[in-house]
């Protein structure tokens, strides 16, 4: 993962291309497709153990990482498997808020 090019946005100065390793800080925006498993509805935890490796490295070069997650909607969105239609907004608000703490909980845990 340290190998890959990052873009470094500033208002004071362009937009230009750096590797991770001379990072201050890194961003990461972690979406629903990879923090969910599609089939299963359930976190990807083995993934989300190596991301956290990932992470344990940056923080050991001194170098600040911001976890930036979404996935409660997908997660929670499981459990309304038995329905045979696209859920309602207020449907996945539901989903969202009944798997935000199972989320948040799986970070704790790795």
């Amino acid at each position: 993962m340290s190998s890959l090019p990052v873009q470094q946005h500033s208002a004071a100065a362009p937009t230009s291309s750096i590797r991770l390793g001379s990072a201050r800080r890194l961003i990461v925006k972690i979406g629903s497709a990879l923090i969910g498993d599609p089939e299963t509805g359930e976190i990807r935890g083995s993934w989300l153990e190596t991301l956290l490796q990932d992470v344990v490295r940056f923080f050991a070069r001194g170098q600040q990482v911001i976890i930036v997650t979404s996935g409660a909607v997908a997660v929670g969105s499981s459990h309304f498997n038995h329905l045979d239609r696209s859920l309602r907004v207020e449907e996945k608000q539901t989903a969202g808020a009944i798997d935000q703490v199972q989320l948040m909980r799986a970070y704790d845990r790795v």
